[in-house]
């Protein structure tokens, strides 16, 4: 039995190699200027920075809203069907909640698409939020502790490996979570 593997395509490999020039670039500048490099977790920080998880916190309010509305127009689809069902000998009544059933489940669906949308873009400022007041705390944890440099670790491999010394994840969090 044979197995194939994929071929990186072109645009993999250009950016494999330019990561990799970087990365030599800063270990050879690391050598010879004795630089000050370090990296932080972005998951960990996703996962322990108060502004993110206020901005989680918020996100998921407005989805508890959006699901509650669902829920009443989803109730009144349901209602006008059981009408129709109960006024099924009454041809008038039965064409009115017809109606009805067509007019409030096209409400829902407008409804549900427009939130959708609404929810993402909401998502992603209250992320973004978060994101922009961590670059700017990590800028001034930076030249305040001697950083020339401050990398960031996640699980698409920017970095590969590097010594537990040189994370400095938990003292980022500690830091800016006491200003939150």
């Amino acid at each position: 039995m044979t197995t194939s593997k994929s071929k990186p395509n072109k645009t993999q490999i250009i950016i494999n190699g330019i990561f990799a020039i970087v990365i030599v670039g800063l270990i050879i500048q690391n050598f010879f200027f004795k630089s000050k490099i370090a990296y932080i977790d972005i998951d960990k920080i996703f996962g322990q920075y108060k502004g993110i998880q206020i901005a989680k916190k918020e996100y998921d309010k407005k989805v508890e809203l959006y699901k509650e509305r669902v829920d009443t127009l989803t109730g009144r689809v349901k209602l006008d069907i059981l009408n129709i069902e109960k006024n099924g000998a009454d041809k008038a009544k039965s064409k009115s909640y017809i109606d009805s059933v067509k007019y409030h489940k096209k409400q829902l669906t407008d409804y549900q698409q427009a939130m959708t949308r609404s929810l993402r873009e909401e998502e992603g400022k209250l992320t973004q939020s978060a994101v922009s007041k961590l670059n700017d705390f990590l800028k001034i944890y930076g030249k305040e502790k001697g950083y020339d440099m401050i990398l960031i670790a996640n699980n698409t491999g920017t970095i590969a490996y590097a010594k537990d010394k040189f994370d400095i994840t938990d003292d980022v969090l500690k830091e800016i979570n006491e200003q939150n």
